[in-house]
């Protein structure tokens, strides 16, 4: 294993993917200036936090630094942005939002309860792979959004949904994250980059086959970061 799949391609994908993490930043802080959330959807921020959390717990047993300096600003800038959003949500978001934070600290509880069955009856290794297929399968069901938005703008035939610099950076940091997972032999961290990498590239060709040419009022664009500002975070 070379310098540039042992270190240099994991270290870019981090920096891809924390960079990736805080591009909602000049939003969020729109809305608590403005105090209306706008056409921001704060939804992606806490499966964020579900996602980030995660993964923390997973690279705490495997000891993986790239992986843990990658999430853990990402976990923080998650909570900062969901409780930002969180007073000038509806009261139907809000609801979804509580009931989305209650239903993470399930999960981990009973990933909990599980780990230390483990710990008493089994192996350090299947306790590793208890949260990394956790982790990886979360990641995997969390992409349905960003996917779904994808088809609907292949039904379309427009890229409105899509910003081309996002969609190509998204690509990068899931090819680095890619090479550096085969070259570890690491499939929980290769799954989800895997498929990351594949809506990324599906998502760049619709920025190409159905590319913007009009202008775009003030209020489109703002719809247009908003959606920008989500789709960082789905795919982050």
């Amino acid at each position: 294993m070379g310098p540039s799949t042992s270190w240099i391609a994991p270290t870019i994908g981090c920096v891809l993917s924390i960079c990736r993490h805080f591009i909602a930043t000049g939003e969020v802080l729109a809305v608590r200036n403005k105090r209306e959330i706008g056409d921001l959807n704060p939804l992606p921020f806490a499966a964020s936090i579900l996602n980030c959390s995660g993964w923390i717990v997973y690279t705490v047993l495997v000891r993986n630094w790239y992986v843990f300096c990658c999430d853990a600003p990402g976990l923080l800038c998650s909570l900062w942005m969901t409780f930002s959003l969180y007073p000038y949500a509806t009261l139907r978001v809000q609801n979804q939002l509580n009931a989305f934070i209650v239903l993470t600290a399930t999960l981990w509880c009973v990933l909990a309860l599980v780990t230390m069955i483990l710990q008493e009856f089994s192996t350090p290794q299947a306790v590793v792979s208890l949260w990394g297929w956790s982790v990886s399968v979360t990641q995997v069901l969390l992409m349905a959004s960003p996917l779904s938005g994808l088809l609907n703008s292949i039904k379309q035939r427009s890229s409105a949904n899509f910003h081309l610099g996002l969609c190509l950076m998204g690509l990068i940091s899931s090819a680095m994250w890619s090479i550096y997972a085969m070259t570890t032999l690491n499939l929980f961290i290769a799954i989800p980059n895997l498929l990351g990498g594949l809506l990324s590239a599906a998502s760049l060709l619709v920025c190409f086959v159905f590319p913007r040419n009009r202008v775009e009022t003030p209020v489109q664009q703002d719809q247009a970061r908003a959606r920008t500002a989500a789709a960082a975070i789905e795919l982050g």
